[in-house]
C-alpha cells in the first residue's frame, strides 16, 4: 500500500527562486508514494506576485493557499503540519522554497522515515549549517536539476537506506512522520516569525523517545536565506536570530554542548570524506578526469572533468575537485601517482598539463612518451 506525503513548501516572495523549486517539486515521483504538494504563500508582499505563484500552482496541480496576514515561519509551517494531520497524511514534508529536489528523494526519505522510532529526517545539502558536504562553489556548479540528480543518485550509491543519529533536524527539507507529530505537537509560536522552531521540535521529540535523523543518501541543493532576508529576518552576514538561539539555551542548556561532542565525534567528518570520495571517484569514471602538474596551480574556472592538482615533487597526495567539492587522494610512499590515479578513475587521463618540472613531471612524461609542450614558460626558467 502507498504511504501517503503531504509536502509543504513555505513561500515569502522569492519570484527568482520559487518558479525552479516548484518545477522541481513537479518532478517528484515514486511507486510507493502517494504525494499531494501544498504551497503555503505567507501573504508574500511582492506585487503581483501571490498571483501569479497561484497561476504556477494550478499549472502544477499543487494546493496553494496565500494567508490573510503574515504569519512567521513556525505558524506558516504548523499550517502544513494541521494539513497533514486532519488529512491523515502518513508522513508531511517541510521545505524551503529556494531548492532543487533529486529524482530520489521520496525514496530516500520514506525509507529512512519507516526505521523505528524515527522522529525526522533531515536531507544532505550544500547549505544546512554542519549536514552540508563541504562545497567551493555551490552556486556555480550546484544550482542545477541535473546536477543535483546526479550528486543524490552518487551519495546515494554509497548511503543509500542509511540513516545518521543528529543533534537536530532542519527545516529548509524535512520529513516528519505523522504519528510522532501527533506526539510531539506542532511548531512553538513563542518562535515568532521563525528560526530555531526546528531545533526546539527536534529536542521535545528526543524527550519522547524519538531519534532526529539525516539521510545521507539524498542530497537537496539549498540557495539559502532568500526569503528570511526579504522578511527582515537576518540582515548582513547573520545566519539566525539570537532571541530565539536565548530560548533554546534557557529549555535546553545541554543542546549546545551535544552538538559540539557530534561534531567531535568524527561521524560527520567521515561521512562527508566519503561522501566527497565518492563523487569524486564516480565523477572521474563517468566523464574523465584532467592532471594539472605544477608548484601554482592554475585558478579553476569550472570544469566538466575531475581535476586533479599534483606538486611536481613526489608528492604525497593529489588534490582533485569536481563540481566544488574536493578531495585529497592520499599517495603511499612506494606508489606511483599515474597508477594511484588509473585505478582509482579506471580510465586514461583526458588531459595532462605539465607546467613545472619536477620528479612526477618526468614520470608523466615518460607515460606518455612524449616532451611536454610549455605554454606559460620559456624552455628554462
Amino acid at each position: 500500500m502507498k504511504k501517503r506525503i503531504l509536502f509543504c513548501i513555505t513561500v515569502y516572495n522569492g519570484r527568482a527562486f520559487v518558479p525552479l523549486t516548484l518545477e522541481s517539486a513537479a518532478r517528484l515521483e515514486s511507486p510507493s508514494v502517494d504525494l499531494d504538494v501544498l504551497i503555503l504563500d505567507d501573504c508574500s508582499p511582492d506585487p503581483g506576485w501571490s498571483e501569479e505563484l497561484r497561476s504556477l500552482c494550478e499549472g502544477y496541480g499543487f494546493r496553494y493557499y496565500r494567508s490573510p496576514r503574515n504569519l512567521g515561519i513556525p505558524r506558516n509551517v504548523n499550517l502544513g503540519l494541521r494539513a497533514a494531520l486532519r488529512g491523515d497524511y502518513d508522513f508531511v514534508v517541510i521545505s524551503n522554497s529556494d531548492v532543487l529536489y533529486p529524482s530520489n528523494l521520496l525514496d530516500e526519505f520514506l525509507t529512512v522515515g519507516e526505521t523505528k522510532d524515527v522522529g525526522s529526517v533531515t536531507a544532505w545539502s550544500n547549505n544546512v549549517s554542519m549536514y552540508s558536504i563541504p562545497n567551493a562553489f555551490p552556486d556555480s556548479f550546484l544550482a542545477d536539476q541535473g546536477v543535483v540528480d546526479w550528486v543524490s543518485a552518487t551519495v546515494g550509491g554509497n548511503f543509500s537506506g542509511t540513516l545518521m543519529d543528529v543533534p537536530a533536524g532542519i527545516s529548509f527539507c524535512i520529513l516528519i512522520p505523522t504519528a510522532a507529530l501527533r506526539q510531539v505537537g506542532l511548531m512553538d509560536p513563542v518562535f515568532g516569525r521563525g528560526y530555531c522552531e526546528e531545533t526546539d521540535w527536534s529536542l521535545r521529540s528526543k524527550i519522547l523517545g524519538y531519534r532526529i535523523t539525516v539521510a545521507p543518501g539524498v542530497f537537496v541543493y539549498h540557495a539559502g536565506g532568500g526569503s528570511n532576508r526579504d522578511a527582515g529576518l537576518i540582515v548582513g552576514d547573520a545566519t539566525t536570530v539570537p532571541a530565539n538561539e536565548a530560548i533554546i539555551d534557557l529549555r535546553y542548556p545541554q543542546f549546545r554542548d551535544q552538538v559540539a561532542a557530534f561534531a567531535s565525534s568524527g561521524i560527520l567528518g567521515k561521512a562527508h570524506i566519503d561522501a566527497t570520495r565518492r563523487i569524486i571517484t564516480d565523477g572521474g569514471r563517468q566523464f574523465g578526469y584532467s592532471v594539472e602538474v605544477g608548484w601554482l596551480p592554475r585558478k579553476s574556472m569550472g570544469s566538466s572533468v575531475v581535476r586533479c592538482v599534483v606538486a611536481p615533487d613526489q608528492s604525497r597526495s593529489v588534490h582533485a575537485e569536481f563540481l566544488g567539492f574536493s578531495y585529497e587522494v592520499k599517495i603511499g610512499a612506494d606508489d606511483d601517482v599515474v597508477q594511484v590515479l588509473r585505478a582509482m578513475f579506471e580510465r586514461e587521463p583526458d588531459e595532462v598539463n605539465l607546467y613545472d618540472r619536477g620528479a612526477v613531471t618526468a614520470r608523466f612524461q615518460a607515460e606518455s612518451g612524449l616532451a611536454a609542450d610549455r605554454f606559460f614558460y620559456p624552455t628554462r626558467v
